[in-house]
């Protein structure tokens, strides 16, 4: 892997679908060039990631749900870790009272009858590619798969503050390991969301963790594909195409990497210029 080594400093104007109200943000960052690793394939992921993240005890994967590439990118991280002597726990927002046939006995045919899997949540999260990162993960004996949804409060519950406390509760058990999670991506904001506080935000405010600075939230951007989501109408097709990424057209990188200078909402991102949608897993 070849690093870009390119002095220059660019302006990058991003826009991009915020996870689950289709909020479009626009944001500036100035980002130099030779920060950025081209990503040849996202379940292969290029040890230049690893070097940049190696200081990150817990590592956060935004997404829109429906979508192929960040479970493969969620793939490529966790093997790239464990490829490194990494011991790795990979955490899905699934909550684990639906996967209890698969967390009993984890064959790939108990995961795919599995409540979740079987269409309790319509909201692009029971797909294909969910399935194939954890069954894919699940037999890995570097990795240990777990889940920290909830499936059952009332409106005035606070659901990401009992979502941080099952990934505090994996991070504490396992010091020592690497901690990945996967989740729509206002849950990994490192800020509150409309006054709302996130997952990330519970956990890199917690004193007894007391490591904000060991936090990465990534969350995916792309240029234009297609998505299986739910907006309000159950799941639905939805295309989208934003203006020419920056970086992209640039550099000529269709897929990327890269951590910001400043941390603000997000400490980086993943691009890929195209993204694709992700049938359910179970079919009706």
């Amino acid at each position: 892997m070849k690093r870009v080594i390119l002095s220059i400093a660019i302006i990058l104007t991003v826009s991009a679908s915020f996870g689950q109200d289709s909020q479009v943000l626009t944001k500036e960052n100035t980002v130099k060039t030779k920060d950025i690793v081209k990503i040849e394939r996202l379940d292969s992921l290029e040890q230049d990631i690893y070097d940049k993240l190696n200081d990150f005890r817990l590592i956060m994967i935004g997404e829109m749900h429906g979508t192929n590439e960040p479970a493969h990118f969620l793939i490529g991280l966790a093997e790239l870790l464990a490829n490194n002597g990494d011991s790795v726990q990979v955490g899905f927002e699934i909550p684990s009272e639906l996967m209890t046939s698969y967390i009993q006995s984890p064959t790939d045919s108990n995961l795919l009858q599995t409540d979740f899997f079987l269409g309790k949540f319509a909201d692009g999260r029971a797909s294909i590619a969910w399935a194939n990162a954890i069954a894919r993960l699940t037999k890995n004996t570097k990795v240990q798969i777990f889940f920290f949804d909830i499936y059952e409060y009332s409106e005035n519950t606070d659901g990401d503050s009992l979502m941080y406390l099952k990934i505090k509760e994996k991070i504490i058990a396992n010091p020592n390991w690497r901690t990945i999670t996967l989740s729509g991506n206002i849950h990994n904001m490192r800020t509150p969301f409309k006054e709302i506080q996130t997952t990330a935000y519970y956990l890199c405010n917690d004193q007894e963790l007391n490591f904000a600075d060991r936090i990465c939230t990534l969350n995916h951007f792309y240029q234009s594909g297609t998505m299986l989501s739910n907006i309000g109408k159950g799941l639905e097709l939805r295309q989208f195409n934003h203006p020419p990424d920056i970086v992209s057209e640039t550099l000529n990188f269709d897929n990327y990497f890269y951590l910001s200078q400043q941390v603000d909402i997000y400490n980086g991102r993943f691009f890929t210029k195209n993204i694709t949608a992700s049938e359910p897993a179970n079919k009706k």
